[in-house]
């Protein structure tokens, strides 16, 4: 399960109207709850440096259990057009140029690897003709 689906179910949609370090507290502690209890769950984009990645992968270490991640490498034109289509108040364009610098500096598939994930995957997008259904489509995590 995925941490928007979790704080959509905790403290209802939109997830950004609850956005707050409480709020993110909360979701984490039960996204790991559920990690724990041997039950699916999808880390989502905050996890861009390695040390927010450290978190889980420890986490995920106890348990034996192996890792996959899932890359997003759109271009910044195609971030910034989904952005705008999102219409997120809480996001600034400036923002999402900020988080793929950090994905290009900290979140390529090697520097993953060698953190510890077992597996990587590059998810497509507009640019390459699929669409997110299409893509959310070829992952499945049972």
């Amino acid at each position: 399960m995925s941490s928007d689906k979790i704080r959509a179910e905790l403290f209802g949609d939109p997830p950004f109207l609850t956005a707050s370090d409480a709020v993110d507290a909360a979701v984490c502690a039960e996204h790991d709850r559920r990690l724990v209890a041997g039950r699916n769950a999808v880390a989502g984009s905050t996890n861009l440096t390695p040390r927010a990645r450290a978190r889980l992968l420890a986490l995920a270490g106890r348990f034996t259990t192996p890792v996959t991640m899932l890359r997003f490498p759109q271009e910044v034109s195609d971030l910034l057009r989904q952005h705008a289509e999102r219409g997120r108040p809480d996001v600034t364009a400036a923002d999402v140029c900020a988080y793929a610098a950090i994905m290009r500096r900290d979140a390529g598939a090697d520097q993953l690897r060698s953190e510890g994930a077992a597996a990587v995957h590059d998810v497509p997008g507009r640019r390459q003709g699929v669409t997110p259904a299409e893509a959310a489509a070829r992952f499945f995590f049972g």
